[in-house]
């Protein structure tokens, strides 16, 4: 099954060039090396019911040879950090933002119970992400067993190098992460580049995050945002007969309701307001644009927060930076989607 991203329909915007790492991305396939991110391993007999009361995936109804997207949350339910859990048979792997590693290490040693080792793994290991509608063609001939459904985990090799490689989720677009020995990351990214994937910036590689609209703490997400106020809700397993922290937080911010949810914007025309311009909704300020780029699909996109009151796709958002304003809407993310083939 191969899938291919294509834009959702939208009023036309400016159309930079395309840089050849973005066309990769968005037409063949791309490798991005995600340095610095926080892989920790948990192993005993106790590994999965103890991921299970620090994360909140439900991960009695999570596999082995599967992922889940998850967070970790504080006391006061708010978002300490994204985390993606990887189970295996016999151990778990958690894997956190470069940002918040030290945090979610320390967050998750605190809470250690029963018969768990926990080791940090990140200096350890390397990580390389493949993306792009062509990742399965140029990959499947190399990789042996090949993740077949998202969300797949696989321990496998490719061209001879020790690896296991998780296929991407349909929230975001079609490809492998891999994992593999520190010392053998460049040797897979030659493999990689033999096989006609290339090496993508860090812009290319935000510009499609954002394409997809997939929020980061510290930029999409404030510090004390809960999974109301960053529409993250759809991470959280509440209920699961394991509490986790946050969870009677959270459940009580869910009586009272959030005040305001992230959402995405887009700007008509060629001029694009800065990061951080005051957004108001009716006239009144009501945050600031997080996140911005001009897209060569889409046009001006962006992330906000607004009132919930004004979170329905199609409301008008003024964008004002000392004397210049701009008019945006709000849209539905992702921005652009797949079309399976």
């Amino acid at each position: 099954m191969t899938s291919a991203a294509t834009p959702m329909p939208q009023a036309p915007g400016p159309t930079p060039a395309l840089s050849p790492g973005y066309r990769a991305l968005t037409t063949a396939s791309g490798f991005w090396h995600a340095s610095g991110l926080g892989q920790f391993e948990v192993a005993g007999v106790d590994a999965h019911a103890y991921v299970n009361r620090i994360a909140t995936a439900d991960l009695s109804i999570l596999s082995p040879g599967h992922y889940v997207h998850s967070l970790l949350l504080r006391e006061d339910a708010s978002i300490l950090d994204r985390v993606t859990v990887y189970r295996f048979p016999e151990r778990v792997m958690l894997l956190v933002d470069a940002a918040q590693r030290e945090a979610a290490w320390e967050h998750i040693v605190s809470r250690k119970r029963g018969n768990v080792r926990l080791r940090d793994i990140s200096d350890d290991m390397g990580v390389v992400a493949v993306r792009g509608p062509a990742t399965t063609v140029r990959l499947s001939p190399l990789l042996s067993p090949y993740p077949v459904e998202p969300g797949d985990v696989v321990s496998g090799r490719l061209a001879g190098i020790d690896v296991f490689a998780a296929r991407a989720s349909l929230d975001g677009p079609d490809g492998i992460d891999f994992y593999c020995r520190s010392r053998d990351r460049m040797s897979l990214e030659r493999t990689l580049t033999s096989a006609g994937v290339p090496s993508v910036t860090d812009e290319d590689w935000r510009l499609n995050r954002l394409e997809w609209g997939i929020a980061t703490i510290g930029s999409e997400i404030d510090s004390g945002d809960t999974p109301l106020e960053a529409d993250l809700e759809r991470l959280v397993a509440e209920g699961k007969g394991a509490p986790f922290p946050g969870e009677t937080a959270l459940a009580a911010r869910r009586r009272t309701g959030a005040l305001k949810r992230l959402v995405g914007f887009q700007i008509s025309g060629d001029e694009m307001p800065p990061l951080a311009a005051r957004v108001s909704v009716a006239g009144v300020v009501v945050d600031r644009v997080r996140s911005i780029a001009a897209s060569p699909r889409v046009g001006i996109i962006g992330m906000c927060a607004v009132p919930t009151s004004a979170d329905t796709a199609g409301t008008v958002l003024t964008m004002h930076s000392g004397e210049s304003s701009w008019t945006a809407k709000v849209v539905h993310r992702p921005f652009v989607t797949r079309t399976l083939t």
